[in-house]
């Protein structure tokens, strides 16, 4: 039914809106009143459009509670993935491993589904132990390239944040460099917001938010966005939304980083190479060319670009590099008038200026 804004109850409702009131006004839809917020009306119109224009992947996250596939699956509905708990270590070296792990994992991959597998954190047990425990118990269950990783971290064991927070940075970079993959970091709002999660925003962010609508969560310092949102906590089964447009693009940011294959990669090089590697695995390699120039060889995920000049003058040494988040770097030499050059990128190194 389209909506008549001017002069209408929702068109007085902006106004106020703007004006900053928070009035109540009684409207009727299809011969029913209701009592809202004005506020209330236009920021669901607002979450509407936003969510018609943002894509996003349906998921669920299952543990024992749930059961084996035959008692959840047909409550889950049309997934494109799913999160499965895999282990708990508790304190005093209680091991937990969650029955029906095989069988969900199984489902999962017989049905062409995402996989997350997780771990629930207990920061009083040993960092080192509580890794290795999962991750010998995920490989067991067959732990594929384009699987993902995550750490449940919603209790403190009595421990400080500054504390949690530093197990918690640990776990995470054991897994990283155990897995290949960056394991994602569940948590809720609160939780963050008192500091349990310092030095974890470079990890993915699965953010438990049931009070926001799905795909609309609010996001906790010190993350700037998110990867998963766990929208609905309220039935038999937990309900989320993963922030990626395919369920390829989910495998590719989640799973484990492809290398590039780094034998006889050509070129004329005639000094020691710099390289710089950015978060999704893009790598760049520099070094001298014979012609005297500074030359950049490209691996974008799939391929390398071949050896190209990149420097405006010529060097007259080797080149260092240093790149950050989000496709940046820097490259550096000495020219032949022995000045330093910095030459830039803003896109992963396709292009330095």
């Amino acid at each position: 039914m389209p909506a008549v804004l001017s002069g209408g109850p929702a068109w007085h409702a902006a106004v106020a809106l703007r004006a900053g009131a928070a009035i109540t006004q009684r409207i009727a839809c299809f011969g029913w009143p209701y009592t809202i917020r004005c506020c209330t009306v236009l920021n669901l119109l607002r979450r509407l459009t936003q969510s018609a224009a943002r894509k996003t992947l349906a998921g669920v996250d299952v543990a024992s509670f749930q059961g084996p596939p035959g008692t959840w699956v047909s409550e889950a509905g049309s997934i494109s993935w799913a999160a499965v708990k895999i282990t708990e270590l508790q304190p005093g070296d209680v091991q937990y491993v969650n029955p029906d792990a095989s069988a969900d994992w199984q489902w999962l991959l017989d049905n062409n589904k995402g996989r997350i597998g997780y771990l629930f954190a207990h920061p009083s047990v040993s960092a080192a132990d509580t890794v290795d425990y999962f991750i010998s118990q995920i490989n067991g269950l067959g732990l594929r390239d384009d699987d993902a990783v995550a750490l449940d971290l919603e209790v403190s064991d009595g421990l400080d944040p500054a504390q949690v927070a530093a197990w918690a940075v640990d776990v995470q970079s054991r897994l990283e460099a155990r897995l290949g993959r960056k394991p994602l970091l569940y948590t809720f709002r609160d939780f963050a917001a008192e500091g349990y999660c310092a030095g974890l925003g470079g990890y993915p962010l699965w953010i438990a938010d049931p009070s926001d609508p799905a795909g609309h969560p609010q996001v906790p310092a010190p993350w700037k966005t998110w990867a998963i949102h766990q929208y609905d906590i309220s039935g038999a089964i937990d309900r989320d939304v993963a922030n990626y447009a395919s369920q390829a693009a989910m495998s590719a940011a989640l799973g484990k980083v492809k290398e590039p294959d780094l034998q006889n990669l050509g070129g004329t090089l005639v000094s020691a190479l710099a390289s710089g590697r950015w978060e999704a695995g893009q790598t760049v390699v520099a070094g001298l060319g014979q012609d005297g120039y500074i030359q950049a060889n490209l691996w974008d995920g799939k391929a390398w670009s071949g050896w190209k000049n990149v420097s405006p003058t010529k060097a007259s040494g080797a080149p260092a590099v240093i790149v950050w988040p989000d496709g940046f770097g820097h490259l550096y030499y000495v020219d032949e008038s022995s000045a330093c050059i910095q030459l830039d990128t803003t896109n992963y190194g396709a292009t330095w200026t």
